[in-house]
């Protein structure tokens, strides 16, 4: 039986409606970058599920009604035995979006030669370590084709660099779901052996929980175990393996801005909440409106129930079974995006011609859609095999924003550019720069030919 989303649509939003001469035109005004059409232009937007969730009725009934200005909002003792209740984390604090937690705990916790080690930590997680001179080592699985945990962190190899680290000299944070593992969930037995690794070692282990509700979600389907579990209780237990944990509630906690980081250890707490009230703001708002909280717990709660989280899943593997049948080349299992391999979907292009730069500009072109080639991408030569993943396209799917009448458009798009494929030129950077803003060109004389 076909799954049906678990809500009705209260508010609409016109898409834009441009032609193909359009968007053509603006490819060429934007240097063939599609991070730089104005968001007005893009028809379905997948670049991004981060901030881009429709709020709920009851979340925007909690933000009318909140009241602001107060010192000690009722909002936010609702916010922390909401977060209580669903981690079982004794101290919290809100943040205004999840790289503020991230930068507030490294700057307290590292110190000369301090490492953070993960599965992989995404981009801003990086940054942040490195802006207070910590070193990181990322340490992924191997990647299984159709492994279901494909985002594990390879506890012999945590094993052997935690006995070169100085005691309180490193932390382990576990990225659930894992981005730069094709949004693949980490599996609850490898959780725990990475959390008695690190206790043994007198080494804090942090989640990254962004979308952790999606990976609990996961470990219900895909792990028998937990078949009969909801995934609110296996959630439970998979914050009780780490020291702490944040997250931005931009992704599985269904809001537009908003974070969170939670602790079990009351003098880390206290230190975490100086550091806030003195550099973002009042510690119990954490840089934002009162009326954030407020929105924030309560999509939180939507967030992880079973309902919810079986369209939100059911959607992905649908949309990625779609996208298999018009010829695309999709990672599987489907984690919690889409990660395409265009150098499989357009095998004339040589690696050193951005297969998933050209993919991006074609979707555009055919479909006003907008997708992510990721920031690696210009990092290509000759030598590049068809599996890097410089030559993915991600898709992110904004949660319950799009319909499935949108995914049969995006699939039927994918099937006509997968059935000219020839037309589809490689393209060339021409300037210098950020992926986001750096200019290209197509080395042929036009980017996809009609």
């Amino acid at each position: 039986m076909a799954f049906v989303e678990p809500f009705r649509i209260k508010i609409v939003e016109p898409l834009p409606n441009t032609t193909r001469d359009e968007r053509l035109s603006l490819m060429l005004d934007t240097g063939y970058n599609p991070f730089q059409v104005p968001d007005r232009m893009v028809t379905l937007d997948l670049w991004t599920d981060s901030g881009a969730s429709a709020m709920s009725n009851q979340q925007w009934a909690a933000m009318i009604e909140s009241k602001e200005g107060s010192f000690v909002p009722d909002s936010y003792g609702k916010f922390k035995q909401t977060i209580q209740y669903l981690t079982g984390f004794p101290y919290i604090l809100p943040v205004n979006q999840g790289r503020a937690a991230e930068h507030a705990l490294f700057s307290i916790l590292a110190k000369p030669g301090f490492t953070v080690f993960s599965n992989t930590l995404y981009s801003t997680t990086k940054t942040n370590a490195e802006l207070v001179n910590a070193k990181t080592t990322q340490l992924p699985c191997t990647f299984v084709d159709g492994g279901l945990f494909n985002g594990n962190i390879d506890c012999e190899k945590l094993e052997e660099e935690l006995a070169r680290v100085e005691l309180g000299n490193g932390m382990v944070v576990l990225t659930l779901t894992s981005n730069n593992q094709a949004g693949q969930p980490v599996s609850m037995a490898n959780m725990k052996r990475a959390s008695e690794i690190c206790h043994d070692k007198g080494i804090r282990v942090f989640m990254d929980g962004c979308r952790f509700a999606e990976n609990a979600y996961f470990i219900k389907i895909r792990d028998k175990t937990y078949a009969n579990s909801s995934a609110r209780d296996i959630a439970l237990e998979m914050f009780s393996y780490f020291d702490g944990f944040y997250l931005s509630a931009k992704k599985d906690g269904l809001c537009n801005i908003g974070g969170l980081i939670a602790v079990r250890d009351g003098d880390l707490f206290a230190t975490v909440r100086g550091r806030i009230n003195r550099t973002v703001g009042k510690w119990r708002l954490g840089g934002m409106a009162t009326r954030d909280l407020d929105a924030m717990a309560i999509g939180l709660l939507e967030g992880i129930e079973d309902s919810y989280l079986k369209y939100r899943i059911e959607t992905l593997t649908q949309f990625g079974d779609l996208l298999k049948k018009a010829g695309v080349s999709v990672v599987e299992p489907v984690g919690s995006a889409l990660y395409i391999n265009a150098a499989k979907c357009l095998p004339h292009v040589p690696t050193h011609q951005y297969p998933a730069w050209a993919l991006n500009c074609a979707l555009f072109v055919e479909g006003g859609i907008r997708g992510t080639h990721g920031p690696n991408v210009l990092d290509v030569d000759d030598r590049n095999d068809r599996e890097s993943h410089q030559h993915f396209l991600k898709l992110c799917i904004p949660r319950r924003a799009y319909t499935l009448s949108h995914l049969l458009f995006i699939a039927d798009v994918f099937k006509q550019i997968i059935a000219k494929k020839e037309r589809v030129s490689g393209m060339r950077i021409v300037g210098n720069g950020h992926y986001y803003q750096v200019e290209a060109a197509p080395v042929e004389a036009v980017l996809i030919s009609v």
